[in-house]
């Protein structure tokens, strides 16, 4: 059977966690080119048909368990503070001017995937994962005392008050280049769909996924849809139980992540001495991704039929480093 011949499916997944922004990419093993025995599955349909025109097909079901560190900018639109009070008398929503400098956000994620081939060419699977990260924003924070009337000597504005104490922290460069941290984590669910093919040694293959995550510190769950086209080579390489693989590749990755996040300032671990004016305040962060793409270079290696190794880093707007060990079955 001519090496020209075979058709290279390799699986990348991507498993987010994306308010955090996090993601993950996989490969699945293939067979050897030369090895067109049947399977006691009946997955992937056609398969028998495939191996019978020479095409190289994987075991149908895998295991795959990942780790993922990840860092990329982010930009913040706004930070809005609500339900704050001092000495249990309300501060109106609108007090605060809260200006938003750079953002840097950093996650780790540890993902299991479950991942079954429906056609040669055609992947499915799922993810369960945890991620655990934090973001740290460089604020100011003003108020404008103008806006409120100063009442009078006997009966003085709070409101009026805490303005121009906010504005005098501000101007004495106590209120800027504040650090607004938060630290979250969270358990990470989704699917996605595999489409894998080539021709000779070179292979391409389009991954969409969509996850959810729940944190600790955010109402609801933040989605992601994931979407990674990648194109690479496979070289004939010696392996421990007779002749293996190596896979290279290049690829980019987009990300299409919710952008808002609430929650209750009591979660985020802020200074005891605030407890009483945070009591039943939120927070509402607004924000988007530097860049939604980002470059990625990655490399498997088959140490068995049943094993395989990989790799991936992310460069440019997002930098991340990947691996993961597999067994398919």
């Amino acid at each position: 059977m001519r090496w020209s011949q075979t058709l290279v499916p390799l699986l990348l997944i991507s498993g987010a966690a994306c308010g955090a922004g996090t993601t993950a990419a996989g490969t699945t093993s293939t067979l050897n080119p030369e090895d067109t025995s049947s399977s006691d599955s009946m997955f992937p349909i056609w398969g028998d048909e495939a191996r019978a025109r020479g095409y190289s097909i994987p075991l149908p079901f895998g295991v795959n368990v990942s780790y993922m560190n990840m860092r990329q900018n982010i930009n913040v639109e706004s930070i809005s503070l609500t339900g704050l009070q001092v000495g249990g008398m309300p501060i109106p929503d609108d007090m605060f001017n809260i200006g938003v400098g750079d953002t840097r956000q950093r996650s780790k994620t540890e993902n299991l995937r479950l991942d079954m081939w429906v056609f040669p060419f055609l992947n499915v699977y799922g993810i369960l994962g945890h991620t655990k990260g934090s973001s740290v924003s460089n604020i100011s924070v003003d108020a404008d005392p103008s806006k409120y009337d100063a009442g009078t000597i006997f009966h003085p504005n709070p409101d009026h008050i805490i303005a121009q104490a906010v504005h005098a922290g501000y101007e004495s460069g106590a209120l800027q280049d504040l650090d607004f941290k938060l630290n979250f984590e969270g358990t990470t669910y989704g699917a996605g769909v595999t489409l894998a093919g080539g021709y000779g040694n070179w292979f391409t293959i389009l991954d969409t996924n969509y996850t959810q995550t729940s944190f600790d510190i955010l109402d609801g769950k933040i989605s992601a849809l994931v979407v990674s086209p990648r194109v690479g080579y496979r070289f004939e390489m010696p392996g421990i139980a007779g002749p293996s693989h190596l896979s290279l590749w290049v690829g980019t990755m987009y990300q299409d992540v919710q952008q808002e996040f609430k929650g209750n300032l009591s979660d985020l671990n802020l200074p005891s001495a605030l407890d009483s004016v945070v009591e039943d305040g939120r927070f509402d962060v607004k924000q988007h991704l530097t860049s939604p793409w980002n470059m990625l270079v990655g490399a498997q290696y088959e140490i068995t039929q049943n094993f395989n190794v990989l790799t991936e880093i992310g460069f440019n707007e997002r930098n991340s480093f990947f691996i993961a060990g597999e067994y398919r079955f």
